[in-house]
């Protein structure tokens, strides 16, 4: 008869990364219990264990250590023996072995999703605890890899790799457990706060809040105009008390307990565009037939190229306009009438007082390669793209192609006296890509 019996080991230990799945020994009853074999935790489905992130626990703050009077950031390796009754003292002597790490590499294993590829942890840089022990009726034995933190803050944007391995020991090695390779993300050693912000199309007062700060413990958020200071992860929105400039500041701790402060100036501007701006969109208004054809926008001027889009459906020539979402501005480079648009403008100028305005847009919709320019300029024409940077009347440009968001886009001009500003946009598209607009807005 045969019996098997189970040795299951399950350690809690709150400040290791490493931690162990359940191992078992499976074995003939008339044979001898199995001698104990050291094996190094967290190798299982794969050699590599990303340090690469902080996680808080109810004991502990992160999952790392700072040693702070020898400036080290420590990583604690943990080395298990599997065993039945976990009898005598075990010796485990560690080492560096990083002959695995170019194969991982070649493999893709160690290719980060950028197609970033880490470096080898240089020597001089750390200190690893060679031997561990592992006393009688203890399963667990610790390791700690210090690494200099201030090699660490001159290379926040760096990844380094280095293996660990069992060279020996006073009982059996478990070979296919007894080396890890650390892909480690030096950033981890300093708090990064950041986020970005919109400003809510229908409230000017209001922003939404996107946190996309890393290696973080907390956070403080000061919107610079009076109000209580928030500490949520995600605010989600705030709404400012009126028309203005805000500093706002995002504070948070970091690994080694400093303060790290990211200030962003958001201009709250007041919405001027109905007194200015005409047949500003949301939806675009077109203009009548002339000649059989529709004459670009109401109110916009429009270059020839623009207007020379023929509708094969209604049999007429469209310019400027479509009729998505009740009416967008609309740059589209029909093959049938012409292929690619080169410098295509609509534009409208405008009689504005001195001051510091904001013009801006929404896109609507980008279908194929475009490289547009928003741009204002002073007097009433607008410069082709490739004068856009010499154009000494050229007051702002906002660069934009087919892969900036659906979201506002704006660019902010100054006046010093009263005059006539132009605005609008100037677009070439290849052949069959097509820029729709949904709205423009003027801010002051």
């Amino acid at each position: 008869m045969k019996k098997i019996i189970y040795k299951a080991l399950s350690v809690l230990t709150v400040s290791i990364l490493l931690y162990a799945c359940e191992y078992r020994e499976v074995y003939d009853a008339g044979s001898e219990y199995p001698n104990d074999k050291v094996y190094i935790a967290g190798v299982y489905e794969t050699l590599i264990y990303k340090v690469d992130q902080i996680i808080e626990s109810p004991n502990e703050p992160f999952r790392y250590k700072i040693d702070a009077e020898n400036n080290k950031l420590l990583i604690p390796i943990g080395i298990y023996r599997g065993s039945v009754w976990s009898k005598g003292n075990v010796v485990v002597e560690l080492g560096v072995d990083n002959d695995t790490i170019p194969g991982l590499i070649e493999s893709e294993e160690l290719v980060d999703e950028d197609g970033s590829i880490p470096e080898i942890l240089p020597e001089g840089k750390y200190q690893l605890d060679t031997q561990v022990n592992i006393a009688k009726g203890e399963d667990l034995g610790m390791s700690n890899l210090a690494i200099d933190i201030p090699f660490l803050l001159s290379n926040l944007d760096k990844r380094y790799a280095l293996g660990v391995k069992i060279l020996s020991s006073n009982v059996d090695i478990n070979e296919s457990k007894s080396l890890i390779v650390l892909d480690i993300k030096a950033g981890l050693i300093e708090a990064q706060p950041d986020f970005t912000f919109e400003v809510d199309e229908k409230d000017p007062l209001k922003i939404h809040i996107s946190n996309t700060s890393v290696f973080c413990l907390n956070y403080e958020w000061d919107f610079g105009d009076g109000s209580e200071i928030v500490t949520e992860q995600d605010p989600k929105e705030h709404v400012f008390p009126g028309v203005g400039i805000y500093n706002v500041k995002l504070t948070s701790k970091g690994t080694r307990g400093n303060l790290v402060t990211v200030t962003k100036v958001i201009h709250i501007w007041e919405d001027i565009t109905d007194e200015y701006i005409k047949n500003s969109g949301a939806p675009f208004v077109k203009a009548g037939l002339v000649s059989g054809r529709v004459d670009c926008l109401k109110d916009w001027s429009c270059t020839e190229n623009v207007k020379s889009t023929y509708n094969s459906s209604k049999k007429i020539y469209v310019g400027g306009y479509q009729g998505d979402n009740g009416g967008v501005m609309d740059f589209y480079a029909n093959k049938a009438t012409g292929g690619a648009l080169t410098n295509a403008k609509i534009y409208q100028s405008v009689d504005l007082p001195a001051g510091t305005f904001n013009a801006g847009f929404i896109p609507f919709r980008f279908d194929g390669k475009s490289d547009g320019y928003l741009v204002v300029t002073k007097g009433s024409e607008l410069p082709d793209i490739e004068n856009m940077m010499t154009d000494p009347d050229v007051l702002a440009y906002l660069h934009w192609d087919e892969t900036t968001p659906l979201t506002k886009q704006g660019v902010e001009f100054n006046l010093a006296s009263a005059g006539t500003v132009t605005i609008g946009f100037v677009v070439s598209n290849e052949e069959g890509a097509r820029v729709k607009i949904k709205s423009v807005s003027l801010e002051k």
